[in-house]
Parts: structure tokens; sequence; C-alpha cells
């Protein structure tokens, strides 16, 4: 008699519609992913009711953002891999509960030390229901669907924490009330945890194979750890001293990303001789598995590159041009939201038919195709100018959008694929981890380039007659020329993509 192991039931004999799967957990990922930027619509009103100093504690703040994003990485380098070892379905659970306790922990919070520490242990949760919902993707859908499945939720992932302060926004100016953002995740969180719950009841919990790489873990936890504090910190360039010369990175930013390259290099020297590694550095010596991280980091890079130049060309033409408007903050930030939401919007959309060319061709056609759509978009918003128009802007941006929109599901399912069974979490990780350090490599070299790049536009200038007869223009023409520089180095980016996409070898060649 012949016994049928539950582990390999397929996904025809599960009575639940994979697809609600994929919506449900798509709700969950879109709730945690907003919550990362949220918090930067609510900062100045935390800061009044927890009575900081806008001159002492501005800094100590600021780890309600940072702090997240921290956690929000981490958590993805392991989470991944626990859920290859104890089951998807309980591993995504515990995560969404972890969330729902850290959201409630900061929307009663007393104090800013509390509130950091509630939003620390909502990046847990929220970081780490990613990675395991691709690598639960990789579990539901048959090959030739598995694309799209993945460029969804890469889609409501990234466009979630963009629209966060649009939505903190929004809510900040119906309610005036920031603990709301928070409160207002468990309702939502619950519904999504009961319903999540019963659509997960018969996904199969896989025998355990091998161990959990603690390691591993610490190394790649530590080197993201340092990383990011140094190349954060390497960023922070905008104060001048007592004699106005402007400040560099403080002297720890340099040593950090030293340390981190060095954790870095301890890490992949420790994997080699694992017999259990958190990640199968095997993916990295298959040439289309290598080429779709490149694609991976630089997507992440261009992507930073237009989150931050928007906001800042809006906020700086705002200010130059109505400096004793007292309303003008809250118009910049909104005008700064709506104008994101062409690339975040148009990015989710194209997702899916990015998806579905995978499905049919393979990954190399539609990564070639959004990364040259994307270098033509970058390209276009190189020459925005001092008086661009929001519809150029907004025209432009959704060209950007549906570039890069279209390159995320390939690079996640050439690497998924590429991991066995058994590694699929950790290989989700992996995709998710290197958009962020591509993201976080570029604000910080385009923060560290631009405001020196300002500055010396600015003396060279200095006997400008626009200069004296009017300021605000000339200091528009040189923001604008800075913009711009910046957004070829996202071109720039987005071409070194598109030849790695050149060079990448097709695993299957075409698809049903």
């Amino acid at each position: 008699m012949s016994m049928k192991n539950p582990a390999l039931t397929t996904v025809e004999t599960r009575p639940v519609d994979p697809r609600l799967t994929l919506g449900l957990v798509c709700l969950a990922i879109f709730i945690g992913a907003v919550d990362l930027t949220v918090i930067s619509a609510a900062l100045p009103k935390v800061m009044i009711d927890l009575r900081l100093s806008l001159d002492t504690e501005l800094n100590r703040a600021s780890w309600a953002v940072s702090g997240y994003l921290l956690a929000y990485t981490v958590s993805m380098t392991f989470m991944g891999r626990l859920s290859d070892l104890f089951g998807r379905r309980m591993v995504y659970l515990i995560c969404l509960v972890v969330f729902l306790i850290g959201s409630a922990w900061v929307a009663a919070a007393p104090n800013l030390t509390m509130l950091i520490i509630g939003r620390v242990i909502q990046a847990f949760g929220a970081g780490a229901m990613v990675p395991v919902s691709m690598a639960l993707v990789g579990d539901l859908f048959p090959p030739g669907q598995r694309a799209a499945a993945l460029g969804l939720i890469g889609a409501v992932d990234t466009a979630g924490w963009m629209v966060g302060h649009l939505y903190g926004g929004v809510l900040m100016r119906i309610f005036d009330d920031w603990r709301l953002l928070f409160w207002l995740n468990l309702p939502i969180g619950l519904v999504a945890l009961a319903l999540t719950w019963y659509a997960l009841r018969q996904v199969p919990t896989p025998p355990r194979v091998g161990r959990f790489d603690w390691p591993g873990t610490l190394l790649l936890s530590a080197s993201l750890v340092a990383l990011n504090i140094g190349l954060a910190a390497g960023s922070e360039l905008g104060a001048t001293d007592f004699y106005g010369e402007r400040l560099g990175p403080p002297p720890y930013a340099g040593p950090l990303v030293i340390v981190s390259l060095l954790l870095l290099a301890l890490f992949v020297w420790v994997e080699r001789r694992s017999d259990d590694p958190l990640i199968g550095l095997e993916l990295f010596t298959h040439r289309h598995t290598a080429m779709a991280c490149v694609i991976n980091v630089m997507v992440g890079f261009g992507l930073a590159i237009a989150i931050t130049n928007v906001p800042l060309y809006i906020n700086t033409r705002l200010l130059l041009y109505h400096p004793t408007d007292s309303d003008i903050l809250r118009i910049a930030a909104w005008d700064a939201g709506w104008m994101l939401s062409a690339l975040t919007l148009t990015m989710a959309a194209a997702a899916l038919p990015g998806g579905l060319l995978t499905g049919r061709f393979g990954a190399r056609l539609p990564a070639m195709l959004g990364l040259g759509l994307a270098i033509i978009g970058y390209g276009l918003m190189a020459f925005w100018g001092p008086d661009a128009t929001y519809l150029r802007m907004g025209l432009e941006l959704a060209l950007t959008g549906i570039g890069l929109g279209l390159v995320i599901a390939p690079v996640a399912d050439t690497v998924i694929a590429a991991a066995g069974e058994d590694r699929r979490g950790a290989a989700s990780a992996l995709v998710i981890a290197l958009r962020l350090v591509g993201m976080t490599v570029g604000v910080a070299i385009l923060t560290l380039w631009g405001v020196h790049r300002q500055d010396e536009l600015r003396r060279a200038g200095a006997d400008n007659p626009l200069a004296v007869t009017e300021p605000a223009r000339f200091l528009m023409e040189i923001a604008a020329r800075v913009i711009g520089e910046t957004f070829l180095f996202g071109a720039a980016a987005c071409l070194v993509g598109l030849l790695a996409a050149l060079v990448m070898r097709e695993v299957s060649g075409r698809r049903t």
C-alpha cells in the first residue's frame, strides 16, 4: 500500500485558490511596507507631542525611520531561511503577529525610546513577510505563473513604502493624530491574519532539511547594519561649521563601511565552508543568477535616484519661488507625494505584464525591455530644467516606472527558480536585500556627490548677474542642473543592468 507524502500535495488538490492567497499576503505586505515611510509625515507631530527639542533631539528621532529600515533589512536575511526549515504558514503568521504587536507598541509609546523599540519590533515582522511570501508563491504557483505573482509582490512592497509618506500625510491632514496611524494597523492586520490563516491552512509544512546557520546570519546582519549606518552617516552633509564651511561626513562613516566589507568577506568565507549555509553561494557561480543579482542592485540604485530627486526638485522650487508662504511645506509634500505616485503606480502596473512576459519568453527579454525604457526615462528627466511642468514630470516618471516595473518579476523569478525547493525562502530574501542595498548606496552617492557639486556651481556662478538680480532663479537653475546630472547616474545604473541582461543565459528558453 502506497503512502502519500503530504509535503507533495499538488496545488490543484487545494481548495483555496492560490490567487486568493496571493491577494491576502499582498495586503499584509502593503501594510508593513507603508509603515516604513508613514512615520516621516507624522514625525513633526510626534516630536511636539513627546516634547522633544527640534534642535537637540532630531537626530535621535530620525531613528524612528532608520531603525525601521535597518530591522526591516536584517529580518529578511534569516526569516526566509527559517520558513524553509519550519514552513511558510507558521513563519508568515508569526511575522504578521509580531508586526501587529509592534504597531500597538508604537501607538501606545509614552516616550521616544519606547517608540523606536516599537518601530524595530514592527520592522522585524514586516520585513520578514516579504521573502516568506515570495517563497510561498514559489511553492503554490507552477513555473509558468510564478513570475507574474512574484512581480506583483515586489511591486506591492515597493509601492507601499513609496506611498507611505503620502498616506501618512493624508491621515495627518484629516485627523492630526499620529497614534491613529498605527492603531489603524490593528483591525486591518487582524482581518488579514484571520483570512490568511484560513487560506494557508492546507499549505503543507515541508520536512526539515538541514539546520539554521547562526554564524552566517550574525555576520551578514552585522555587515548590513554597518553598511547602512556608515552610508547613511556619510550622506549627512547639510550642516556648516562656525566659519560657514560645509561639514564632511562624520569620522565613523568610512570605518563602518570598511568594517561592513570585511564582515561580508568573512561571511563568504564562512558560507563556503558551511555544510548548510544561510545563502547558497552557488547561485553566484551561474551566469544567469549572477547577472540577475547585478540587475537587482542597479534597479535599487536607480530607484533611489528617482525617489530622492523628485521631492528635492519640487521642494526646492516651491521654497525658492514662494519663500513667504507659511503653508508651502505642506503643499510641497502633497505635490511630491502625488508626483511620485506616477512612478510607483506604473511600477506596480508594469510588474504583472513583466511577469507574464517572463513566463512566456524567459527573463532576458522583459529585463532588457524594462531597462531600455528606464534609460530613456532617466535621460528625459535629466533635462527638466528649472521650469518643468508637472505634466511633463509625471509622464517621464511614468515611463521610468514602467521600465523598472517590467524588471521586477524576471529578476526575482531567475533567482528563486535557481534555488532548490528547500532554499526558496533564502533566495527570496536575497532578491529584496540586494535591491535595498542598491538603494542605500544610491542615496549615499547621490548626496555625497550632489552637495559638493552644488557648492561648486554656486562658487563658479558668483559673478553671474542673475545671482544678484534674480537669486531665486539662479539657485533653482543650479539645483535643476545638479538634479539633472544625478538622473544621469540613474541612467548609467540602468545601462549597467542592461549590459548584464544582455549576457544573461536563458535557462529554460521559451516557456508556455
